[in-house]
This record gives C-alpha cells, structure tokens and sequence, in this order.
C-alpha cells in the first residue's frame, strides 16, 4: 500500500489533511503568533489544493514563530502539520522525525485529540517504512483516545488498520477478528465508506488467506458501496478504487 493510497483513504474519512486553528488559547495580540496563524492558513489552502511543497514551506515559517512564542499547542500543530506534508510528498522518514517531536507536546498540553491524530499519522510512517510491529504499537496506543473522542469514522479506520497491520505481521486470526469488529461497527453507526473499506479489506485478506471464493464475494460487496457513494460524490479515490477492484474481481474469477 502506497503513502498516497494510505493518505486518500484517511481524507475521505476525514481524519487526515491539514489542521485548521486547532490552538484556541492563544494570545490574540501577539504579532508572532498573527504571522504563525496567517502563515499556517496559507499552508492549509496550498494542502488543500494538493500544493504539498509550497504547504510544507508555509508551515516551515510557521514553526519559529510559535518556539518564538512559546506557543507550544501552536508548535505541535505546526509538527504536525510538517509531518502531513512530507508524508504527502512521499517522505516518510521526515514526517516521522515531525510527528515524533509533535507527540510529546501534544502530551504536554493534555491534547488528546491531536496525541491520537499523531500516533495514527506515526502509524501510518511505519506502515509506509515497512516497520509494521511499530505501527501496530501506535495504533494500538491511538485506540483508546479515538474512542473516547466518540469519533465513529476515525474509530473503524483505526480498527480497520490494526486489522491490515496484523495482516502485514502474518497473523490471520488476528487480522480478521478486527476485521470483522471493523464491518459490524461501520454497519452499527451505517457509515458506508466505512462498511465499503471495511469489506475491501476483508476481501484482501481472504485472497492472501487463499479463499477466492470468499474474497470475490468480500470485493463485489465493496463495490456495490462504492458504485453507490459515487453517484453523489466526486472523488479521485472512489475512481480508483473502483477501477482497482474490476481489476481484482476479473483476475480472480479467471
């Protein structure tokens, strides 16, 4: 699985992409911090319009101004959001150099939201660097503070990765035990993005389980979803994705 495919998925859910006026105590005269606010906004727009370079510049600007100001919320976001971009300019290395400076103060300031927004992101760089014994730990650690945040779609992405992690490590039973968690919690609060990610996912782990059968089935379920989210939103993923899955589908049943 590719950083962009991994980073597509996470923005049609909603829990990756920029962050926007995440620091609320922030003294409102302050000049360093009205240039860090300006300058954070503008990398937010240049994410936001897939200028991942120029986004990455603003929030590099961004980040002194907040040390500067001893704005240390300011400056975990600005981490963060260093972290984002990298990891969508396909550097995974650097992004995880920024998330792990982001994460101890997030900690420090006792924001939950952004600690489980980072440790999901750090997931993410292992999973990309190939290190998936550590991306399974933050996932792990991210689990809890999602779920106390009552957020239903990041909770079955998080489900959903721990699952394919323990895919990744071999272990099966594991994987399709929070799988099958994953497809009955999207079911529950009917999200159907979720329910499509969550039965493609199955049907990548039946086809590595060798179950054809099962698989095709897992697949053709997906796609019925994603044809159906399709028809009212627009979406370079959903194309994708459905593109993908014909392919799959046809070579299987071969």
């Amino acid at each position: 699985m590719s950083i962009r495919s991994i980073l597509l998925a996470l923005i049609i859910l909603g829990v990756a992409g920029p962050a926007l006026a995440q620091n609320k105590d922030k003294p409102q005269s302050n000049p360093q911090i009205e240039e860090a606010e300006r300058l954070h906004k503008a990398g937010y727009n240049f994410f936001i319009e897939r200028d991942y370079q120029k986004a990455l510049d603003s929030f590099l600007k961004e980040l002194p101004l907040r040390i500067a100001a001893n704005d240390t919320r300011g400056e975990a976001w600005a981490l963060n959001q260093i972290g984002e971009s990298y990891l969508s300019l396909n550097a995974a290395q650097e992004a995880l150099n920024n998330y792990s400076q982001a994460l101890p103060l997030f900690r420090q300031v006792k924001d939950t939201h952004g600690e489980a927004r980072t440790l999901h992101a750090l997931s993410t760089c292992y999973m990309a660097l190939g290190n998936h014994a550590q991306a399974l730990k933050h996932l792990k650690e991210a689990l809890p503070l999602v779920r106390a945040s009552e957020d239903r779609q990041w909770e079955g992405m998080i489900l959903g990765d721990i699952a394919f992690t323990y895919l990744q490590l071999g272990e099966k039973d594991q994987a399709f035990e929070f799988l099958s968690n994953r497809l009955a919690y999207e079911r529950k609060h009917q999200n159907q993005i979720g329910e499509a990610e969550a039965l493609k996912s199955m049907g990548v782990a039946y086809e590595s389980a060798g179950d054809k059968k099962k698989a095709v089935e897992s697949y053709k379920q997906a796609l019925s979803i994603y044809f159906k989210i399709s028809r009212t939103t627009e979406s370079e993923y959903l194309k994708s994705t459905i593109r993908e899955l014909r392919e799959i589908v046809s070579k299987l049943e071969r």
